[in-house]
């Protein structure tokens, strides 16, 4: 049984990664906590709470975060996730209350409860997961795994021709994070671009009818139509909900240890996701520090198999409930 606490910042992607959560049968869901990201943090809040009870769990916590980054102004992404988060489709109010506040405690808490039994997944920026382990530097050596949506290591980013959103959304917590010492695997833009759904397989999971995968539908089909179209985009990247398989079923990614250092200075490139795959022999080491690996870096995918993975513990989980 694989413990999962999510710290997430609802966003369509968001959104399908905690469906796959709570439809998973070897996950256990600890908690979720969070963050300012995808929109403010008033709307991840509630957005993760909607979206819960949508799915039927209104037994699990929801504890607030940060609600900006923790030196730069905030950034959010309503122009890809629509200005509620959720590609305007409106959900009933939430008739839970989040434990306001209490996302760090939260974090804290549970990975100190469970000695090497708590993955931590990151979905959004990690400005939580940076105070908690500036709070309490334990975490890092008690948690099971810190499976991070973020990066851009050889591909462009996603925000600027340098980073991807949820590194350059706080690009400081994102050096506290990677610099921690615990277990990190990066499941960047180099894979999550590769894994896209389109308009056919959404509408092959809103066949049952369910609640849960009319809202998919509705929040891609948004996506598609408002983001896509202008880009030429044809389908949803599953950013989110592959970080969160990766958790469950690593395998579906190769991985490679690399070390993974931020820009917080260019004025062009901060949030770039600098990595060093391994030392070359020509590099100067009397100029430049060799640089030990600091995480495990997805590499390549197997997208078909990650997609029929989603659709088929999709299908089988909300058919059933």
């Amino acid at each position: 049984m694989h413990r999962l606490l999510i710290d997430t910042d609802p966003g369509i992607d968001d959104a399908l990664a905690l469906f796959l959560a709570v439809a998973s049968p070897e996950v256990q869901i600890e908690g979720i906590t969070t963050v300012s990201g995808n929109v403010p943090i008033t709307m991840t809040t509630r957005n993760a709470l909607a979206l819960l009870e949508l799915a039927g769990k209104t037994d699990l916590t929801v504890a607030s975060g940060s609600n900006r980054p923790l030196l730069r102004q905030p950034v959010f992404a309503g122009h890809v996730h629509g200005g509620n988060g959720l590609g305007g489709l409106q959900l009933p109010e939430p008739q839970q209350e989040p434990l306001h506040n209490q996302a760090v405690t939260t974090i804290i808490q549970k990975i100190l409860q469970a000695p090497g039994e708590i993955t931590l997944i990151a979905l959004g920026p990690l400005t939580n997961l940076a105070l908690a382990v500036r709070c309490e530097p334990q975490i890092a050596q008690m948690v099971r795994e810190v499976v991070i949506m973020g990066g851009a290591l050889r591909v462009p980013g996603n925000v600027t021709p340098n980073a991807e959103f949820n590194i350059y959304a706080d690009p400081h917590a994102a050096q506290i994070v990677m610099h921690a010492g615990w277990p990190i695997r990066l499941v960047s833009l180099d894979v999550t671009n590769q894994t896209r759904m389109d308009r056919t397989q959404f509408a092959t999971l809103a066949a049952s009818n369910h609640p849960v995968t009319n809202c998919i539908q509705s929040m891609a089909t948004a996506y598609i139509n408002d983001f896509g179209k202008q880009r030429g985009i044809s389908g949803l990247a599953m950013h989110d909900p592959l970080c969160l398989a990766a958790a469950i079923q690593p395998d579906l990614i190769s991985w490679k240890k690399a070390y993974v250092d931020i820009e917080l200075n260019g004025l062009h490139t901060q949030g770039h996701t600098i990595a060093y795959f391994e030392q070359p022999e020509s590099l100067d080491t009397t100029l430049i520090d060799a640089k030990q690996p600091n995480v495990l870096a997805s590499m390549d995918v197997d997208q078909e198999r990650f997609l029929a993975m989603y659709m088929q513990t999709i299908t089988a989980y909300y058919s059933a409930h």
